[in-house]
């Protein structure tokens, strides 16, 4: 079982083959659908005290800022992460290497003039305490990250590299090594050591959400006009699973720091082991949550159980999910969680004597 539950890392990739290297480390993962249709698989991660969610969503930096600040809102992660493939810049790079995205370039901004075209730079560095976290679980040397790789085509003649530098991330595929594009990477953006498509909206929605975040992206190909003979020589899957077994060290890593300092950190009101989401789910079991006016009578019977002075002050959703997520926040929030938790199970055992149901809400608000 996982032994911090209310804290959990989501990985988000563009590529099923990226998916499914991730999916490929977890064990008795589960799915959960957003109200937006939007699907992820929650599983263990064998020596993480976290769960990982893991979500495909498609090629492009749109939909991976769409998405990225989606699962941010909706499952509350203490670490978001991008992981995935790449195209390599320098020649320092072989292919199978893994780059951690010192920052990331967003290299499409700029400024057409009768002089040419004036790149303007925008970039985002990651959480200092994730790079920090990377940096220690894929020092080389000192770390087994590689023992994690599950094999596959085609067997690496060497044991990867890990760089820390930047990506250059936009909405084109650089497969040519003479183009406009290369030129502009060249002279604007020299830094960049490899080129991919989703981290550049993916951190700009995370550093949004106020989420620590990290790209981390295997070299497939050399965006040189060679990439479709390298995918089909089983680089692609190659890369692939060097970036998941590095994301998967490093959210191991994170974990471990994050509760080390929990631990050592002065005593703190005592929360409760359950998340709002996990509250929300276990409340959508009950008959009538769906109805605003039942929704509303649930709060107010809560607020004079407690014989609040002020209400709690949740703002109201016409969606019975968002609307459940936020009850289950104010109560959280409030200046007694556990007199609020116990009148809240108290309110539904009067409303909805629910057996099953009344079971689970117990379970989650740690009754």
């Amino acid at each position: 079982m996982v032994a911090d539950a209310e804290r959990m890392a989501a990985v988000l990739t563009a590529l099923p083959e990226e998916y499914g290297a991730v999916r490929s480390h977890l064990v008795r993962p589960e799915t959960r659908v957003h109200r937006l249709g939007t699907v992820v698989e929650v599983g263990e991660l064998p020596g993480c005290p976290w769960p990982v969610a893991i979500a495909e969503c498609g090629e492009g930096g749109r939909t991976a800022a769409t998405l990225t600040e989606r699962i941010a809102t909706w499952l509350e992660p203490e670490a978001l992460f991008f992981v995935g493939i790449a195209g390599g810049l320098k020649d320092d790079l072989a292919l199978g290497d893994v780059v951690v995205a010192a920052k990331v370039h967003a290299y499409g901004g700029g400024k057409e003039t009768s002089d040419g075209f004036l790149a303007r730079p925008d970039s985002v560095r990651p959480a200092h305490a994730l790079e920090q976290a990377a940096r220690s679980a894929l020092r080389r040397g000192s770390s087994r990250w590689t023992d994690r790789v599950i094999t596959g085509p085609p067997a690496p003649t060497a044991a990867p590299e890990v760089h820390f530098r930047p990506l250059a991330s936009g909405d084109v595929l650089l497969n040519s090594a003479e183009c406009p594009l290369r030129e502009q990477l060249h002279h604007t953006y020299n830094d960049a050591v490899a080129i991919e498509m989703e981290s550049a909206g993916f951190a700009h929605a995370a550093h949004l959400a106020d989420r620590p975040h990290l790209a981390i992206r295997g070299i497939s190909d050399r965006a040189d006009g060679t990439k479709y003979d390298t995918d089909r020589q089983g680089h692609q899957e190659r890369a692939a699973a060097h970036a998941a077994a590095a994301v998967m060290a490093v959210i191991t890593e994170f974990a471990r720091h994050r509760s080390a300092a929990t631990r050592s950190a002065p005593a703190a009101p005592a929360r409760t082991p359950s998340s709002d989401v996990r509250v929300a789910d276990a409340l959508e079991a009950f008959t009538g949550m769906a109805g605003l006016e039942f929704r509303r009578t649930v709060l107010a019977l809560v607020e004079d159980r407690l014989a609040l002075e002020h209400p709690l002050g949740v703002p109201e959703q016409t969606v019975a999910r968002d609307h459940l997520v936020l009850i289950a926040r104010g109560l959280r929030q409030s200046r007694e969680p556990s007199s609020a938790h116990r009148a809240l199970y108290e309110v539904m055992a009067d409303l909805r004597p629910n057996e099953q149901a009344l079971v689970r809400l117990r379970e989650v608000l740690g009754l």
